[in-house]
């Protein structure tokens, strides 16, 4: 007959097939699993169930491929890399085969569901190599990167967020004022007293004080940039601009702006950095800030009074509040003390650099009923009191188109 290992048994006598089937029994029956192998073609031999059986390559509960064997639940389990559970299937090739149910990944295989990186990880929803991993313990439930753990467990090698998080590297800067670069002129000529002229081309200084302390300015005749040093003064002008004839209203004359960057230190007392001038028929005297000390400008002047609100503006992106003083009997550029209206435009938020268009204010003051004479002139201005420190300007001109 044939047995599953396809070896072929001749019984010529009777009685030699009693004494062999009563020798077989006696081997089953002690176990005798050497003497069985031997047989060559037995139910449990090598190539018998166990090499192509129903659970292994090599018999019902060892060998090198039973239940547990080598190609059994747990080296190939259920997934295993040959079919169900042998790597020959049930006889040698059966039902299932060398490639099985499950082909030889088994259901998870090494290009499964999800991938090697966890949820949001460098590959695929869960990792680059299955539910659970590269192939589970080779194709296992769980295997060497199983639900929870391992290189391609549930969050993977790069979490949830992979591996620049929700928020990227970094994040936005904020919108704070920045100023390029610059380095402060140097040379020039300085003045320690009141005193006026030409800063080279078509600008013109002018520096003012009075009171207790000392106070000085540099012009640089390179545009209208200038230095100014000060300490513990009581009311010290510094300015670089455009002068005019007193002929000629705002309108008249063009449109006129400036470009600035400045470095500053001291903050103490008060400090106005901006655009300042004067007007004649009638005498007004104006500010444009865009910067100051440690206290903003508002509706109280240096003396304690009071300052009268106009209104607002929007110019070149920014909102001024907008105020009017009146000086009784004070000093002005006629040399003589009279009475007459300051303005001022003073931008919500400070900067220390940026472009400034001068006439767009004349005419939005001209709007809120603050009205200009013939204008004296438009200059870069830094103005202290009761302060100490410096101040470089860096890029500095004033023009008209």
């Amino acid at each position: 007959m044939r047995g599953p290992g396809h070896l072929q048994l001749v019984v010529r006598n009777p009685r030699q097939a009693l004494t062999f089937l009563g020798a077989f029994a006696a081997c089953v029956a002690d176990a005798c699993l050497t003497g069985c192998a031997s047989s060559g073609g037995g139910d449990s031999g090598s190539a018998g169930t166990s090499a192509g059986g129903s659970t292994g390559a090599g018999g019902m509960g060892g060998g090198s491929g039973g239940v547990t064997g080598a190609g059994g639940s747990t080296a190939g389990g259920t997934t295993g890399t040959a079919g169900t559970t042998g790597a020959a299937g049930s006889t040698g090739g059966g039902t299932t085969g060398a490639g099985g149910v499950t082909g030889s990944g088994g259901v998870t295989g090494a290009g499964g569901v999800t991938g090697a990186a966890g949820t949001s990880g460098g590959a695929g929803v869960t990792g680059a190599a299955g539910t659970t991993g590269a192939g589970g313990g080779r194709g296992g439930t769980t295997g060497t990167a199983g639900i929870g753990g391992g290189r391609g467990g549930t969050t993977g090698a790069a979490g949830t967020t992979g591996a620049g998080g929700t928020s990227g590297g970094g994040g936005t800067g904020g919108s704070t004022n920045t100023c390029p670069p610059a380095t402060p002129p140097t040379g020039g000529t300085k003045y320690c007293s009141n005193s006026k002229g030409s800063a080279g081309g078509n600008y013109s200084y002018e520096l003012w004080a009075e009171g207790t302390g000392t106070g000085c300015m540099t012009v640089y005749r390179s545009d209208a940039k200038f230095s100014a040093t000060w300490t513990g003064v009581e009311d010290f002008l510094a300015r670089i601009g455009l002068n005019f004839d007193q002929t000629k209203t705002p309108t008249q004359i063009g449109t006129i702006s400036s470009d600035f960057a400045e470095t500053k230190t001291g903050s103490d007392g008060l400090v106005y950095v901006g655009i300042y001038g004067w007007t004649v028929d009638p005498l007004r005297e104006y500010y444009i800030l865009d910067d100051w000390g440690s206290t903003k400008p508002a509706g109280v002047a240096s003396d304690g009074t009071p300052r009268t609100s106009v209104g607002t503006i929007t110019v070149d992106g920014e909102i001024y509040d907008v105020w009017k003083k009146t000086r009784v009997n004070k000093p002005n550029i006629t040399g003589t003390d009279q009475t007459f209206d300051q303005y001022f435009s003073i931008r919500r938020t400070a900067r220390q650099c940026g472009h400034i268009s001068i006439s767009t204010h004349f005419s939005e003051w001209t709007r809120l009923g603050l009205q200009l004479g013939k204008l004296y002139e438009a200059k870069l201005l830094v103005e202290a009191q009761d302060s100490t420190g410096t101040i470089d300007f860096t890029t500095a001109t004033v023009v008209v188109r």
